[in-house]
């Protein structure tokens, strides 16, 4: 016999899932393109309506077409960002979450992908740089495969994944 996914487990993510882009995406204001990737060189350049978030060399960003979460050693990255919303209080786009197994060790290890959904969220004031706000929360929400093999055993990632941003650059 064939394992059958649970339709009405299947069908509760699905829902919920379609539930926080919808929520996320009446949460977020209009955002021009053009500030596609734009870096904020100081306060004045920067909305203080509209969050950035923080790089790891320390310079703000609104829509990242990429962004590295882990700053030390670059072992855990979201790639290929694509922003369907950004707004004054949340940020949805969707994408790659990336990150090294460490198996044996970092330099040897590999690095698995998956796809995702990616919304920031929890907007405060940026330390430093008056009236400019940062998204300091950040949930991924893995929407495939979340399975990989690493030394010989089997993991599975969570299927979400909520981590805090740092004021000084990734998470």
């Amino acid at each position: 016999m064939t394992h059958q996914p649970d339709r009405h487990r299947v069908t509760a993510f699905g829902l919920a899932l379609a539930g926080v882009a919808v929520l996320v995406t009446a949460a977020c204001s209009a955002a021009s393109a053009a500030t596609s990737g734009r870096t904020a060189g100081s306060a004045g350049q920067q909305s203080a309506s509209v969050p950035v978030v923080v790089t790891c060399a320390q310079q703000t960003q609104v829509r990242p077409g990429t962004y590295v979460l882990a700053c030390g050693d670059g072992n855990a990255s979201l790639d290929n960002l694509h922003w369907s919303a950004w707004g004054s209080s949340s940020a949805l786009a969707s994408g790659i979450s990336g990150f090294d197994d460490c198996t044996p060790d970092c330099v040897t290890g590999h690095v698995h992908t998956f796809p995702a959904l990616i919304v920031l969220w929890g907007a405060k004031a940026l330390a430093g740089h008056a009236g400019v706000r940062y998204f300091s929360e950040m949930t991924i929400i893995y929407s495939g495969n979340r399975s990989y093999t690493a030394g010989g055993k089997k993991y599975t990632v969570p299927q979400t994944q909520t981590d805090p941003l740092s004021s000084f650059g990734g998470a």
